[in-house]
């Protein structure tokens, strides 16, 4: 049986649960299609439970107890599967239990760094739990990954807001302006238009620009978005 990587699993909750039921997961891929992830290789064993199965069944019940239960049996038997850490991340987020949800979600990214749905998932927690400055650094870091990842650039824009306020949005865009006009449009649109409208249009036109500047003028914004955070 394939082993099941949190891009796969975060795909297959996105398509099989599109009604709704998982909220969180569902926000934190874009594009169902691009969460899938080849499995490195496969363990035959017969009699190895389905966890995937059964997270899938424990997310349609809205059973997060249950998906907390299944998931600590999960990191036991398979210590060093990231979806395993993944799930137990998920299902403590939903009970509220942040800090214990932080630290499966940092788990699952010490075995799989370029997991871009974990570390959505992992400023979601940090959010929800009035940490801002930790959850830009891990928006910051999923878009570093993959500039063209449409929720952290989403989320990093809208957890700018509820730090700085628009205060805050409009001294960034002075700011921006003075290293590069385009930057301060790109961000102009996400943390203005984009938060506003919820026009995916407008943070692809955003995105589209980010992403052809180069590294080092990202950068630039990133030290501006985060400077004393």
């Amino acid at each position: 049986m394939p082993l099941v990587t949190p891009y796969a699993l975060a795909a297959a909750l996105t398509l099989c649960l599109a009604s709704g039921a998982i909220a969180q997961v569902s926000k934190s891929v874009h594009d169902p299609r691009h969460a899938y992830h080849s499995a490195p290789h496969s363990v035959p064993a017969p009699s190895r439970p389905n966890w995937t199965r059964q997270a899938l069944a424990q997310e349609q019940r809205r059973d997060w107890q249950g998906l907390i239960d299944l998931g600590r049996h999960w990191t036991e038997a398979e210590p060093k599967n990231a979806t395993a850490w993944f799930v137990l991340g998920r299902a403590l987020a939903q009970m509220n239990r942040y800090a214990e949800a932080i630290s499966a979600y940092r788990k699952d990214l010490e075995i799989e760094p370029r997991d871009l749905n974990g570390r959505n998932n992992l400023g979601d927690v940090y959010r929800d739990s009035r940490r801002y400055p930790e959850a830009m650094h891990a928006y910051r870091d999923a878009v570093r990954i993959n500039p063209d990842y449409m929720p952290a650039w989403y989320n990093l824009a809208l957890t700018f807001y509820q730090l700085n306020g628009m205060a805050g949005v409009s001294l960034a865009l002075q700011h921006l302006r003075t290293v590069d006009p385009q930057l301060a449009d790109a961000w102009s649109k996400l943390a203005i238009q984009y938060l506003q409208t919820h026009d995916e249009r407008v943070a692809q036109e955003a995105v589209k620009v980010l992403h052809g500047l180069n590294q080092a003028s990202r950068e630039k914004m990133f030290g501006i978005l985060l400077a004393g955070v």
